[in-house]
């Protein structure tokens, strides 16, 4: 080729680059197009309603609608999000609002150390609502039993590091205790329960109790039930051979409310080494019953004598199954997973379930994080109407 012959191949590759951006923009501006229509795909058509006329178009509340409904929508918003939070978790260990952080490998739920307005008038309330169904149900030959959850803050405080903890929170459990048992009302404090027991009892990742802590308020409670002779002991002690224990890597709910859940390991805390049971099932000769888990709710042995109603902590943890390997017997679980405190009650006594085949036992479950909350449209429904009963 002569020095003076024009070099084509590198005059292509020149121009090829010469078009890069532009052929990059070209590509985002499509895939971005695509990722939006994508997005709005399910946008129900009534949200568009006016959207495009006059008044609305050039007074700017179409663009606002438009860019509420994306957000709203945007197919990307969780994987930008998870982003977010692996860089803010690296680099200052932030965990988001509803997660704060203890000692290394510790969360806790804001949700236990935030205070509200009112707390002792939503407490009181809370204390009547339980007080007008323990003399509806005893109307009934039912015995309303309550067992009151300390926060993993209160137990595991040795773990927070600095977190602040409310100094108002802590006489939360005595004092609504109190008022129960001032109306005679079944209650077990597990706070005592769960102090006394050695190692942790609350998951380091996870908002609940362990099996270590399961299984101690599941002893104390059947040993209540049992000494106040509403469920009978049973002929065959529990057997400690029945519990066949592991260790397995475990994901607490904190890291899924915190965002972190689903990240690469460099980018997450690392998963926790927890205690995970089998309980064999056994034979019950006194009252006939075939398993002590909750799957086996009534059975054929007639009538239950403990039906359980809460919150996730009586879905966690092998509380269930824990309380029945002690009670000898089986327990029909109702409680609900983020249920609050009226929740399951509501459902339960409120269905054919409870109206059909009524227990001897009625034992709820109550977390104390919920005693001071403001009441739910539903708990202030509930109350008010337990007033016009009267």
């Amino acid at each position: 080729m002569s020095e003076f012959t024009p070099n084509t191949s590198k005059t292509s590759r020149a121009n090829i680059i010469g078009f890069l951006p532009a052929i990059a923009f070209v590509i985002v501006l499509v895939a971005g197009f695509g990722v939006t229509i994508a997005s709005l795909r399910d946008v129900p058509e009534t949200a568009w309603t006016g959207i495009t006329e006059p008044q609305q178009l050039f007074g700017g509340e179409s663009t606002r609608r438009f860019s509420a409904q994306l957000n709203e929508h945007f197919l990307l918003s969780k994987p930008f999000s998870q982003i977010e939070r692996a860089v803010t978790w690296t680099i200052a260990g932030d965990t988001g609002t509803a997660v704060s952080t203890g000692c290394k490998d510790w969360f806790f739920l804001s949700d236990e150390l935030e205070t509200f307005p009112d707390p002792n008038n939503s407490a009181i309330a809370r204390a009547n609502i339980v007080k007008a169904l323990a003399k509806n149900l005893a109307g009934r030959g039912i015995q309303l039993v309550i067992a009151v959850v300390p926060d993993k803050s209160r137990i595991e405080q040795a773990h927070l590091c600095g977190l602040h903890r409310p100094a108002s929170f802590a006489g939360r459990i005595d004092n609504w205790v109190a008022l129960l048992k001032q109306s005679k009302i079944n209650t077990i404090n597990l706070e005592p329960v769960l102090a006394a027991t050695p190692g942790e009892r609350y998951y380091r990742t996870d908002s609940h109790w362990n099996e270590n802590g399961a299984n101690a308020a599941a002893a104390a409670i059947a040993s209540y039930l049992q000494a106040e002779k509403m469920q009978a002991m049973p002929t065959v002690a529990p057997d400690k051979a029945a519990l066949h224990s592991t260790t397995i890597a475990r994901d607490g709910d904190l890291l899924r409310v915190s965002n972190l859940q689903g990240l690469p390991a460099i980018l997450r805390p690392k998963p926790e080494q927890t205690q995970l049971t089998t309980i064999v099932a056994s034979a019950a000769p006194d009252s006939g019953a075939s398993s002590n888990t909750s799957d086996d709710l009534f059975g054929d042995t007639g009538l239950p004598t403990v039906a359980l109603i809460g919150t996730s902590f009586s879905r966690n943890a092998n509380f269930v199954p824990f309380l029945g390997h002690y009670l000898g017997a089986p327990v029909a679980s109702f409680a609900k997973e983020g249920g609050n405190f009226e929740g399951s009650a509501l459902a339960y006594l409120g269905g054919k379930t409870f109206q059909q085949s009524p227990p001897k036992v009625v034992l709820w479950e109550v977390p104390e994080r919920m005693l001071q909350k403001p009441l739910s449209a539903a708990e202030t429904q509930w109350l008010n109407y337990q007033k016009q009963m009267k």
